[in-house]
């Protein structure tokens, strides 16, 4: 396979105290993002919440209002596109139709005054790192969605900069071919060892690409973290109940000590936190929110958890692989995820353990981890 490269010019990006407007509206405020070079950066939210945004205004497509774009060590924040050594990939495909994929990969390059040689080259080694040279002679009417998708990473590609832009490229594609491409593009980051951003609003995309994941909602990070660190140990209730699916399991209550110990006190409930890391120790009793990812209530009975209940079981959604039962903890519904090889799709009742190093607590006023 060809080696491609970005030119041995990988850079990180810099975003200081950025704001951006239309009017009186304020999309993005005051907002700071630092990428290491060679890092894979997932910018991830739901609609409106300014990831696609923000990644204009970092590839010059839309002007801020306030604050600075750096890239490596330039100043860029009033630059053109074309003079900020970037790649970018959109959502559609934006490919020349009256062109062969060969055309497409080797336009930019074209327009730029390269020599044919260095053209070549690069088409051709793009073309073998994306599975493209046996298409590039066809036409894009003649390619299907997912090729297309590959011919205009290729096009980014060929550029070798040092910066690549990912628009929410999979998501016109059907899951399989999503499946197939967000492994090419782990793979093709390998490779290169480019510094890339990829917004998407999808939580498996996210997780499974990013080197470190920014949350945002409302135009502001509300968390900016490994895939783990995002999932196992969210800062706050809107990431928690933001990632996972199913989501979060929440419950009402407080805080208290007896006898020295914490314990959660729910609706009908009385969850000892033994095993719980505070990110601050709690001046208690505290109202406070807790926590429950579906797939960390425990059916495989250990006998380690300090807390042990059991449910009525009021409906099982097979998932395939997984089980989803739907139970109650103390007066409160619960999620259940389970493995579907446990042989419970038949269950009216079940045991569980709840194990507290597994759980988050967030401040019922502020909504922070606690």
């Amino acid at each position: 396979m060809s080696k491609v490269t970005n030119g041995g010019r990988t850079k990180g990006v810099s975003v200081r105290n950025l704001n951006v407007s239309y009017g009186a509206v304020n999309v993005i405020r005051d907002l700071n993002l630092e990428i290491e070079p060679g890092e894979f950066i997932v910018l991830l939210g739901a609609s409106g919440c300014g990831k696609s945004t923000l990644l204009s205004v970092i590839a010059g497509l839309r002007d801020a209002s306030g604050g600075q774009i750096w890239i490596g060590d330039e100043n860029v924040t009033w630059h053109e596109p074309k003079d900020r050594d970037i790649g970018m990939v959109f959502q559609s495909y934006a490919l020349y139709p009256q062109m062969t994929v060969r055309g497409n990969l080797s336009f930019g390059l074209r327009m730029t005054g390269g020599d044919k040689a260095t053209i070549e080259k690069r088409v051709a080694d793009a073309a073998d790192v994306l599975q493209l040279t046996h298409l590039l002679d066809r036409k894009p009417r003649q390619l299907s969605g997912g090729q297309r998708q590959r011919v205009a990473i290729g096009r980014a590609l060929v550029r070798q900069a040092s910066v690549f832009l990912f628009d929410e490229p999979l998501s016109n594609l059907d899951a399989k071919l999503r499946t197939e491409l967000r492994a090419e593009l782990k793979r093709l980051h390998k490779q290169l060892g480019a510094t890339m951003i990829f917004v998407t609003h999808d939580q498996i995309e996210a997780l499974t690409l990013a080197d470190r994941i920014a949350v945002m909602e409302g135009g502001a990070i509300r968390q900016f973290g490994t895939p783990k660190e995002i999932y196992r140990h969210p800062q706050n209730r809107f990431v928690a109940g933001f990632i996972g699916s199913p989501g979060m399991n929440f419950y009402d209550g407080e805080v208290r000590s007896s006898r020295k110990a914490l314990h959660f006190a729910g609706n009908g409930f009385d969850l000892p936190l033994t095993g719980y890391e505070f990110a601050t120790e709690p001046v208690e009793p505290i109202e406070a929110v807790l926590g429950i990812r579906p797939e960390h209530v425990g059916t495989r009975l250990t006998g380690a958890a300090p807390f042990r209940a059991a449910t009525q079981i009021s409906s099982v959604e097979p998932m395939g692989a997984e089980t989803l039962l739907s139970g109650r903890l103390g007066d409160d519904p619960l999620a259940i995820r389970v493995d579907s090889l446990q042989g419970l799709d038949e269950a009216t009742s079940i045991e569980f353990e709840i194990d507290a190093a597994l759980v988050s607590l967030f401040d019922a006023g502020s909504g922070k981890r606690l």
